[in-house]
């Protein structure tokens, strides 16, 4: 697993944070449509605790938190907090593939931004 350590490595980490953390969102946004109405009665903490979109978002987030401590490992924070924002590309595009969301020229124009500021950040950092 000498790879792992390598560009090729920190290339996977990433693409596996961005999978997790948008499929954790995209879970979440599943898990909450089927509870439907928020009372905060003892059946609805039932229903979350049978909802199996609520337990795929949170082996999501578990699983996000790890490859972060990876990642943080190997990468300055200053660097991999803005990388993060990658996120949003995956939460766009999940909404929008998965489950079915209009997505707006201005949202795709939003996406071409942060792509552009991802770019310059990566283009400015010290190898």
């Amino acid at each position: 697993m000498q790879w792992l350590h390598g560009r090729l490595g920190t290339v996977v980490l990433w693409a596996l944070l961005i999978i997790l953390e948008s499929g954790g969102q995209i879970a979440s946004k599943v898990g909450g449509d089927h509870l439907g109405q928020m009372d905060f009665s003892l059946q609805w903490l039932q229903d979350i605790v049978l909802t199996p979109g609520v337990w795929v978002a949170i082996a999501c987030y578990v699983g996000a938190f790890f490859v972060w401590m990876l990642i943080l490992r190997r990468s300055s924070l200053s660097l991999a907090f803005p990388l993060s924002s990658l996120v949003f590309v995956g939460v766009l595009l999940g909404s929008w593939l998965g489950l079915g969301e209009q997505i707006s020229l201005l949202h795709w124009v939003g996406v071409a931004v942060i792509m552009a500021g991802i770019a310059l950040l990566a283009e400015g950092e010290e190898n």
